[in-house]
């Protein structure tokens, strides 16, 4: 099988312009990621080949994991591969145990000249672009979220069910005061929201879940199961999986490219079918429940072949840019 840059569309979050020509130089690091994932499967499949209990099908995955952050690592080496406002090592470095990583959200972050007013305690709205329409989307949800879970709270708290029905800590939604100091702004923002990492412990049991969901797919691929794509529950399963990895984050930074390119070679292992994954679909995974992130991947993802797996001036300061993490923001 051959990995296409099909498999990575490139996210409307990181388009903050209406300049088509931009959109291409953005488009470009599909081929980055298809180059990886099909290096990554030829190492998985000799790895999972010789593989034989479920400790080591796991293993398999973790590993890839790593080599796949150490890739990133090195293409962010390059001068297109990095961030201008980050450090070379973050690529590869956990995220510490007393910290969170944090994205921000909200209608009018991402616009063409749009800006925080700390007078007025709003955000003043720029021209429109993909990245700010698919933030306010998301900025909605969250508020949606605190109207039907946690109305009178700052904080919004993920709880994530994984198979056994043990419930562990996700990330968490900020509004209000809270949301304004994690960025360091001095106030309250109206209508700005912030997602942040849960505790390493929540995130490495996380982790732990989607490995072992994936080196359980694997099993069944190895014994003979020779159409896992045909069976629903195998397909909710690798879901399941994609939503721990996008709730139990490891690095500082690089996660989207890193857990996008590991999703798009397991899919391709386990199901043999070549993924094409939501081009939003790290960012629903922070901001949206579980079961609505189920909901919007079974209506949007797809394999690349088609078919979907069933879809005394007013004082202002720049409109804040969530360069903290990068999953989804920076890749």
């Amino acid at each position: 099988m051959i990995i296409t840059p099909a498999s990575f569309p490139t996210p409307d979050l990181i388009k903050k312009t209406n300049n088509p020509g931009l959109w291409d130089q953005l488009n470009g690091f599909a081929k980055f990621q298809a180059a990886a994932a099909n290096e990554s499967l030829a190492w998985l499949n000799q790895r999972l080949d010789a593989a034989t209990t479920p400790f080591e099908r796991s293993a398999a995955f973790v590993q890839l994991y790593r080599n796949l952050a150490e890739w990133r690592f090195h293409l962010a080496q390059q001068a297109d591969g990095r961030s201008p406002d980050a450090e070379l090592e973050h690529y590869r470095m956990p995220i510490p145990e007393s910290e969170s990583m944090v994205d921000s959200f909200g209608p009018g972050l991402r616009s063409e000249g749009g800006v925080i007013s700390l007078e007025t305690g709003t955000i003043v709205r720029g021209i429109r672009t993909p990245g700010s329409k698919q933030s306010a989307l998301l900025g909605s949800i969250i508020q949606a979220r605190f109207d039907a879970e946690a109305p009178n709270a700052e904080v919004l708290q993920n709880k994530v069910i994984v198979p056994s029905g043990e419930v562990i800590n996700g990330n968490q939604l900020l509004r209000g005061e809270t949301a304004a100091s994690s960025r360091g702004i001095p106030r309250a923002i109206t209508g700005f929201y912030v997602t942040a990492t849960g505790e390493q412990r929540d995130r490495h049991a996380l982790q732990r879940e989607a490995f072992g969901l994936l080196a359980d797919l694997e099993g069944r691929r190895a014994a003979g199961e020779t159409d896992l794509f045909a069976d629903r529950n195998a397909r909710l399963a690798f879901v399941q999986a994609e939503y721990f990895l996008y709730q139990g984050p490891e690095y500082v930074r690089g996660g989207d490219a890193t857990i996008r390119t590991l999703l798009v070679t397991a899919h391709a292992r386990v199901f043999d079918e070549a993924l094409r994954l939501p081009q939003d679909i790290d960012v629903m995974a922070y901001a949206a429940g579980q079961e609505a992130f189920y909901e919007h991947v079974g209506r949007t993802q797809s394999t690349v072949a088609g078919g979907t797996t069933p879809a005394p001036a007013v004082q202002e300061t720049a409109a804040v840019r969530p360069t903290d993490r990068t999953p989804g923001l920076e890749r």
